[in-house]
């Protein structure tokens, strides 16, 4: 199976707004080349948080497999190429594990990053979306971080359920606990589990989902 993983960054959000500016931030999670790339951008913000969506969509993927990697940000670092066309980015991450493809959208609103464990080709097989959040659609949730996680699933099960032309219902996206971690979120039909690689991310006003499937 090829393990995905997907990042969004709602650019809106107060704690992103100007974030390029915190100096003691950008050292932190770029390294020397991705901090001189913000600088050289005439929107420092946006590639700042496109970077940051790269690695945590590579360490999604790769934690999958090496359920221990670390998880720090410049152990992650991220090559773009030299072009971006129709305010898409497509590079690498080099991880502890490896290179993993990414594939960013840039969005006035947003940044958002999917990835995979493989071949670069194989970026075009992942199915994708993203949606502002609309708490109206998500009655019985008690927490915001409860409204958009459940937000978020269902924005998936409805495209698997696409996809799979099968019942929405018949879907259940669980996320299994241990003792020392939550594990990442499954796909079950009819309470079966299926050959799909999911990814959810939310964040501020938005949430995003990417997966893959050799069905």
């Amino acid at each position: 199976m090829n393990h995905v993983g997907n990042d969004i960054v709602d650019l809106k959000a107060p704690e992103a707004m100007g974030k390029a500016a915190d100096i003691r931030f950008v050292q932190r999670v770029l390294n020397p080349d991705e901090q001189q790339s913000v600088l050289n951008s005439g929107h420092p913000d946006s590639f700042l948080w496109a970077f940051w969506a790269a690695k945590e969509s590579a360490y999604k993927a790769v934690s999958k497999i090496y359920s221990d990697v670390s998880s720090a940000p410049r152990r992650y670092p991220v090559i773009l190429d030299s072009v971006k066309i129709n305010n898409i980015a497509t590079g690498i991450v080099n991880t502890p594990h490896g290179a993993v493809p990414v594939k960013i959208f840039f969005n006035e609103e947003y940044v958002h990053c999917i990835g995979i464990i493989g071949d670069a080709l194989s970026l075009k097989d992942i199915v994708y979306d993203t949606e502002r959040i609309n708490p109206e659609k998500i009655p019985g949730a008690d927490s915001i971080s409860e409204k958009e996680s459940l937000f978020t699933r269902n924005l998936a099960k409805k495209n698997i359920a696409s996809c799979l032309q099968i019942k929405e219902q018949d879907i259940q996206i669980i996320r299994h606990k241990n003792l020392n971690r939550i594990n990442p979120p499954m796909i079950y039909v009819k309470g079966k589990k299926q050959n799909i690689d999911i990814s959810l991310s939310h964040d501020g006003g938005f949430a995003a989902y990417a997966f893959w499937s050799n069905s």
